[in-house]
């Protein structure tokens, strides 16, 4: 049967509802918005499930911890090493408190002093842990001094280092990118034989440093040390 259209500028309440024309028209009119409601049922349906899976995607790019500091016994394996040992006098220690690593101390400039650290202990599990990395994330509450992350790699003599100036009396994670580590030798100098770019996989150690003339006291917590994949 051929559909009928309606002229312009006529009401459908003029068509005689005894005439098959006009009743094929309904029906094909009703079929219309029949069809235009399973539509949008359909994109009711679909739409909750596009947002859950681009929710899930984005949890999985979360953390993978390094370093838990919140365990007491895990800070009691670090150790600090201060200038003193080139003939400074700056002094720090860790302990725990505050849910993490507190690296507290008095930097000073004499005797051409100036630096101090908190260093954990070896642990290949760490580049394990970090492989495939694409940042390393400090999550701590610093003094409004810049710090300093690096990162031993296992049979080398080199390392990476890369600084972050920290928030006073703020708890944050300060993201540090991965291509952005620099490598350096012994005494945090550049080292041309080292290759330029860190591979996570290789970290056995890390370490946070405060240096770069920062005279006076300090205090950084650091809760934990992560890697964002």
């Amino acid at each position: 049967m051929r559909w009928v259209p309606i002229p312009v500028g006529v009401d459908v309440g003029d068509y005689d509802p005894a005439d098959a024309k006009y009743i094929h028209l309904m029906r094909g009119s009703r079929v219309r918005r029949g069809l235009t409601g399973l539509v949008f049922a359909c994109t009711a349906l679909l739409l909750p499930s596009c947002g859950t899976a681009g929710q899930s995607a984005e949890a999985e790019r979360s953390d993978v911890v390094l370093v838990d500091l919140g365990d007491a016994d895990e800070v009691s394996a670090w150790t600090t090493v201060n200038d003193p040992v080139m003939g400074g006098r700056s002094t720090s220690g860790v302990t725990f408190g505050d849910g993490g690593l507190v690296f507290s101390g008095t930097i000073s400039l004499e005797n051409n002093g100036g630096f101090a650290s908190a260093r954990s202990p070896q642990d290949p599990d760490i580049g394990r842990k970090a492989s495939g990395a694409k940042s390393l994330r400090v999550r701590a509450r610093g003094d409004g001094k810049t710090y300093l992350l690096k990162v031993g790699v296992a049979g080398q003599p080199w390392s990476y280092i890369q600084r972050f100036p920290t928030e006073a009396a703020v708890q944050r994670t300060y993201e540090l990118p991965v291509e952005s580590f620099q490598p350096v030798g012994m005494r945090l100098d550049p080292d041309p034989d080292a290759p330029r770019t860190l591979d996570p996989s290789l970290i056995d150690q890390v370490a946070v440093y405060i240096l770069d003339k920062q005279q006076g006291p300090f205090e950084i917590t650091v809760g934990a040390i992560g890697a964002g994949v």
